[in-house]
């Protein structure tokens, strides 16, 4: 309930800047959105709010980056270890 409560909610958020598709659900729990206009197409990865997310995951989301020929990824997610925020902040110069 509360999933589906969060789901809606960023749902409705991207809604803001451009098309919205949900691909289907992931075996590794995460739920990734595609938010596109004309020019660009970003893919989005939700993760568990209550996980850290760490360089395996940074890792996982950069490969199914390149499967799904998208711009760029933005990660939504509670905590980030300080490696994986080292990665982020590199991928993002």
């Amino acid at each position: 309930m509360i999933a589906e409560k969060m789901e809606t909610k960023v749902w409705v958020f991207l809604h803001r800047y451009g098309k919205v598709d949900q691909l289907c659900d992931e075996i590794d729990v995460i739920k990734t959105f595609i938010v596109s206009d004309e020019t660009q197409k970003y893919a989005v990865f939700i993760f568990d709010w209550k996980k850290r997310v760490g360089t395996n995951i940074i890792i996982k989301t950069e490969e199914r980056l390149g499967d799904l020929d998208c711009d760029g990824a933005i990660i939504i997610a509670h905590r980030f270890s300080s490696t994986a925020s080292a990665m982020v902040e590199h991928i993002n110069k």
